[in-house]
């Protein structure tokens, strides 16, 4: 990767090595960091990563766009109407 290289993780946090990152962040080897997913959360008070300048940790929230949300109310009113037609739900955990 390019030196000041910014990175941006909104996928699953275990794809980063997060102690690799911050001595990259230290180093100057990365610029900066957008996190919106770590590997362990809720992260741990004195994580380093929440209070290093050139990093920005969101609470696991990028999915939360108005679009979204009704696209999830729609997909979880269908849901219930397909149960309550007496028909199994599409996502099913626990048969």
């Amino acid at each position: 990767m390019k030196q000041g290289v910014l990175i941006v993780n909104t996928s699953r946090g275990e794809l980063i090595d997060e102690v690799a990152l911050l001595e990259a962040l230290v180093s100057g080897r990365v610029g900066g960091v957008g996190l919106d997913v770590l590997g362990a959360e809720p992260p741990a008070k004195d994580d380093p990563l929440l209070s290093h300048p050139r990093a920005m940790v969101t609470p696991h929230s990028a999915w939360c766009t108005v679009e979204a949300e009704a696209r999830l109310r729609r997909m979880a009113a269908a849901e219930v109407a397909r149960v309550l037609g007496g028909e199994r739900p599409v996502n099913l955990v626990n048969a």
